[in-house]
């Protein structure tokens, strides 16, 4: 490990606005812009490697994997025993409701990319922990995904005071009684120099980044237990699902007890179908720019013209990147975008990422745990009906699946935080868990 430097929060991270600054006009935007680029990172998890690393895939695992990116120049994965390693920590300055749910700590830790191969990266999170005396056995863990922020370096929870809006979530399971362990996943967060972008589109990633994460958090945190849970919403839904089925073998050494996803992004390949005739919904649009940005870290040869221009396209850098006044820059580069700038251009190149998203869609094997999976009817980003088919080809592989549909909800107001938390707490307490799947 190395020596824990002094906290940046104070200089660097402490000229970003608090939460209520930054977001002056948040409630009107955020179904049209943070959510909706959460669409886009499922999980495609192959049969493991002796080291319980899955991550081989054969070349005709995609249509353009002779575009992935090439593992030759690339770090090395760390060995199973590296997962999780401390690079360095130091003291997180939260803002006010999250600092005073428990103590926190800024990590960078080792984990490992889904693509080129497997190679190393490290990634920064926070680790919380609550106050208190630990439970026998050790705090349990949860690893927390957070929903979209972006694709660009600046987007990493861990460099603002409020984790970029997930203070209230780490705060409800702090309460509960679980340290939770929140990855930027890689390539988000400013203080990690890595040359890797965030792959916005790539599954098997974030459900390193997760898991390493909880690995992380025993480092850190002595008195933690083995067994561990995931919870996401939108990205960090996916994340959370991902998470389950890498669970098994590339969470060796560790106990999953099961995860909750929240409007996931499961199966996002129908979109492509609304592509060529330009019937994506608005906030579909919105989300383009962090698609095509993703995709292009491991699919460098993937053309952007392809699938925006004008507007959407002049747009893209707001769309993927965080700063102070990110969400007035984003709603402002919203009303600039015209009809038809995210129509994909030809056939040809609507089959190319159709085929992309197919090869990257959940479930892609039966998961290591049982799920909670939530979702709304009226959510414009992720449609109910690619849900409610990702968990149909899930209970037909044997998972054990919670369906909670909301009539009413959208893809940010399901409104059953609190009802995934309690069942995580029943999972940690070996209760059954409830199966909605049909007999």
């Amino acid at each position: 490990m190395r020596t824990p430097r002094r906290s940046s929060l104070g200089t660097t991270r402490g000229t970003r606005a608090s939460s209520t600054d930054r977001h002056p006009i948040k409630k009107l935007t955020t179904a049209l812009i943070a959510p909706a680029v959460a669409l886009l990172a499922i999980t495609a998890c192959t049969t493991g490697d002796d080291d319980g690393l899955a991550l081989s895939s054969s070349p005709s695992a995609s249509p353009a994997s002779s575009s992935r990116t090439p593992s030759s120049s690339l770090p090395p994965a760390p060995s199973p025993a590296e997962r999780g390693d401390i690079v360095t920590q130091e003291s997180f300055e939260a803002s006010p409701e999250l600092g005073a749910a428990g103590t926190l700590t800024r990590v960078i830790y080792r984990s490992t990319a889904g693509y080129g191969g497997g190679f190393g990266t490290e990634v920064s999170g926070v680790i919380a922990v609550p106050d208190g005396v630990p439970p026998p056995g050790g705090w349990p863990i949860v690893a927390l995904g957070h929903g979209t922020t972006g694709t660009d370096p600046s987007c990493g929870p861990s460099d603002y005071p409020d984790l970029l809006g997930e203070a209230g979530n780490v705060t409800r399971l702090l309460n509960r009684g679980f340290v939770v362990a929140a990855s930027d996943y890689q390539g988000l967060g400013t203080a990690v120099s890595n040359p890797r972008q965030h792959p916005y589109l790539e599954p098997r990633t974030v459900a390193f980044n997760m898991i390493d994460a909880v690995r992380a958090a025993r480092n850190v945190v002595p008195d933690t237990s083995d067994r561990w849970a995931a919870i996401g919403a939108s990205q960090g839904g996916q994340a959370a699902w991902a998470s389950a089925e890498a669970a098994g073998d590339y969470g060796q050494g560790l106990e999953f007890v099961g995860a909750a996803a929240l409007a996931p992004a499961a199966d996002v390949s129908p979109i492509t179908e609304a592509g060529v005739d330009t019937k994506y919904t608005d906030a579909q649009k919105i989300f383009i720019p962090n698609l095509v940005a993703g995709l292009r870290e491991v699919y460098p040869d993937l053309d952007p013209g392809d699938y925006m221009r004008g507007g959407l396209a002049a747009g893209a850098d707001v769309f993927t990147s965080c700063g102070p006044t990110s969400t007035a820059d984003r709603f402002s580069a919203a009303m600039s975008i015209a009809p038809g700038d995210a129509a994909i251009a030809d056939q040809d190149a609507a089959d190319t990422i159709r085929e992309i998203l197919q090869s990257d869609a959940l479930p892609a094997r039966r998961a290591d745990g049982p799920l909670f999976v939530a979702y709304g009817d009226q959510d414009t980003i992720i449609l109910p009906a690619w849900t409610a088919a990702a968990v149909q080809r899930a209970c037909a592989a044997g998972d054990v699946v919670e369906v909670v549909r909301k009539p009413d909800g959208g893809h940010t107001n399901l409104g059953v935080t609190g009802t995934a938390v309690d069942w995580i707490s029943d999972r940690f307490a070996d209760e059954p868990a409830p199966d909605s799947c049909p007999v």
